[in-house]
Formats: C-alpha cells, structure tokens, sequence
C-alpha cells in the first residue's frame, strides 16, 4: 500500500503569499534527509522503496528480482529434478511388473529380489539379463533401457545445472553466506580496503571471515579471501542473506556505489541502513561512518556502538598536528598494521590483582613490554583513560595497554 510522505518541491511561503505559485525545487541532500526522515516516522520497512507519483514521493512495498539467467536455470533444475524423480519411481516398480509378469513361466524371476536383480544387470549390461518369456516381460524390459538412459541424463543434467547456478549467484554476490561470528561489511567505499588489511594483518590473532554486503554489481573487494553479496545494505532480506543475525560485528560504511551522490545522500543511505541492522538485530556490535559532522545528531538517536565522523576526526587530527609536530604519525602507528606499537585489551593478570595504577605500570612493562592506559567501563561502554594513580586493579578489569609485543599479551588478549 502505498503511503503519501510529502510533495517533492515545496512552494516559497513569500510567493504564495503574493499570488505566485513558483516552486523551489530541493537540492538532492535535502531531498534525501526529507525522504529519509519521513521514511523513518512514518513507519516504512527497510526494504520498501520512495517512488515518485504525480508530484508527490510515496513509500511502496517492493522486492527486488532476481536475474533473469538465475531464474531461468532454477526453473530448469526443478524440472529436470522432477523428471528424475519420476525415472527413478518407474525404476522401482519395473521389477515388481517383471516378476508378475514372469514368474508363472520363468524360473530366473521366481520372486521379487530377482525382479530388482535382474534391474541392476539389465542396466549395466546391452541386453536383458535373462530370457524373457512373456509380452509383457519384454514391454517392461524396453521402458527400463529407456528408463536408465533418460535417468543418467536427467541426473547429469541437474547436477549441471546446479553446478551453473551455483557459479552464476556466486559470481554475481547473489548467494547468501553460511559464515558465523564473521564481520558484515555494510556498503562499500575506499576505506573497506583498509579495513579488510587491518583485519586481514598478520598481527591479528582471531582472523575472522569477512562478509561485504554492497549495492555493487561486481565485487569490489578485489580480495578472494572476502565473500562478497549484491544487495541492498537498507533491506532486510539481503541483511538475512548476508548472516546479521549470526555476525559479531556490523560495520556500515557510506556506500560510494553511486558516483553522484552526495555527503548527505551517503548519510542519509547509512542511517537508513542502521536502523535496518538495529531492526533485525539490536544486540549486534555496530561501528557506523559518518560523512558530514553535522549529521552526527541523526545518528546519535540510533543505538549505534560507534560512530566515526570522517570529516571531525580528519579535521581534529589535521588541528591537532598544527599544534603537536608529529602527532598524525604517532596515531597512524597505534591505529594501523604492520609494524609499531598498537592499543591491546587484557585481562588482568593475577599477580596484578589489588594493586593501584601507579603500583601497576612498572610490573605490566616489565613483564609484558606494554604501557597500561586506561580500564575499560562497562557503564560508559568506553575506556576510562589516564586514571588515577589510587585506582585498584580487580581480579574482572579490563585494561587497555599499548605495546608492540602481541605474543607476549596472547594468554591475556581480548578479542
């Protein structure tokens, strides 16, 4: 059914007032955050789509089809799947008819076991396994010859079409995954690269399977170790497809699929598809990229776990480099891989349990190569950095330290 949202353009309150019906035609961001937020109170699915009828935007139902070369080989499969099934069932009741028939007048075929034997050899073999005796009998024995043929074509034919299916939806990111605990990509833009390598590094102990899920026709990830799926990040279907429910965590990024959108079109297509994630499964950890910092509001009503405001973070770092000469590649070292010192989660070792902050540092650095930080707070779902120097350690604490020693902080590593 289709819902009224609002009219595309709106007309200028001053021109109506004099009698002038002009319309202001909406810049493409304002369009898209008008949609979008419509969209979003007026109750509209993930996987529905904003249409335009007459002069107005309306929200319908739609499901998006599948290829047409996809379909077609299903079809075909079915088929040929059917065919097979009713070769095999005059298979199984051909011998049950060439015992009837013949075993008043052939001793070969007194009972029904010698029925399903004579079956098996007259299928492997050019002629029929015993001499038949009755017209019936040989009626029978030419629908088995014809039987068997069709029956191993049938079943060449389906396994091949499986076969093809199978390439084509996997060529085309129309397959859905079987991964678990894996990481969803949400969207796809130059930084996936970088996350993909980070994941990927050598240094990183859990390697877990990546999944992107893009609006690309063709895989972008250029990467045979990641599974790509072509779908839409905003529907819920493709979400299913793509494993949400079964991911650990969900990174959205702002899709560049389409050259011509802009920073608020990219925002507003994310924020669409956080409430998407959020809708089908809240408690997935959810890391969201924000283009525009003056977007951040309209994220920070979602239940996101992280927000990344591209254009804040790179803006901060580039001030805070002007102040501090340096700074950029101290944080380039502690954020990126290989090489250099990284931030690390562990937990408290046994030893340090019950010890202050200050009584901690030299134990932490001398065992274990790495500076203690701050403690995470489960409160905040953060890190309390640079803490006081009385604050005690307990025995369920979760540090956070810099080091450039993973192997040394294996046992005690969190994922």
């Amino acid at each position: 059914m289709l819902r009224h949202l609002r009219p595309a353009s709106e007309a200028c309150e001053e021109c109506r007032l004099a009698g002038n019906h002009r319309r202001r035609t909406l810049r493409p961001a304002e369009r898209h955050q008008r949609l979008a937020t419509a969209a979003i109170f007026s109750g509209t699915a993930p996987g529905n789509r904003t249409v335009r009828v007459g002069g107005s935007y309306r929200v319908a139902s739609t499901n998006r089809s599948t290829d047409r070369q996809v379909r077609a080989w299903r079809q075909v499969g079915r088929r040929f799947q059917l065919l097979t099934g009713l070769t095999v069932l005059i298979l199984v009741i051909c011998p049950v008819a060439i015992w009837l028939f013949e075993k008043n007048r052939n001793p070969n075929i007194a009972s029904i076991g010698a029925g399903y034997q004579w079956l098996a050899r007259t299928l492997f073999e050019t002629a029929s396994a015993y001499k038949l005796r009755t017209g019936p009998g040989f009626v029978v024995y030419y629908i088995v010859r014809i039987a068997g043929v069709s029956l191993i074509a049938f079943g060449t034919a389906t396994i091949a079409s499986r076969l093809v299916t199978t390439v084509i939806l996997k060529g085309k990111g129309m397959g859905s995954t079987k991964a678990e605990g894996h990481i969803l990509i949400c969207g796809w833009s130059s930084k996936g690269s970088e996350i993909v390598r980070e994941v990927r590094a050598k240094e990183v102990a859990d390697k877990r399977r990546i999944v992107v899920l893009s609006r690309h026709t063709d895989d972008p990830t250029k990467d045979k170790s990641v599974e790509f799926l072509h779908g839409d990040p905003s529907d819920a279907d493709d979400l299913h497809r793509a494993g949400l429910p079964s991911c650990s965590t969900a990174i959205v990024l702002a899709d560049e699929s389409d050259p011509s959108a802009t920073a608020g079109d990219k925002d507003a297509r994310t924020l669409l598809t956080c409430l998407a994630v959020e809708s089908i499964c809240p408690d997935v950890y959810s890391c969201v990229e924000v283009v525009r910092s003056e977007n951040r509001q309209h994220f920070a009503q979602t239940r996101v776990n992280e927000m990344i405001v591209s254009a804040e973070l790179t803006g901060a770092l580039l001030g805070a480099s002007a102040r501090t000469h340096g700074l950029s590649k101290v944080v380039s070292d502690l954020v990126t891989r290989p090489g250099g010192p990284e931030f690390y989660r562990i937990q408290v070792p046994l030893e340090l349990v019950g010890l202050t902050m200050s009584q901690a540092l030299s134990p932490i650095k001398d065992k274990f190569d790495a500076l203690l930080i701050g403690f995470y707070n489960a409160v905040a779902d953060g890190f309390d950095l640079n803490p006081a120097g009385t604050r005690t350690i307990a025995a369920g604490d979760v540090l956070l330290v810099i080091s450039s020693n993973a192997s040394a902080l294996a046992a005690h590593a969190v994922s």
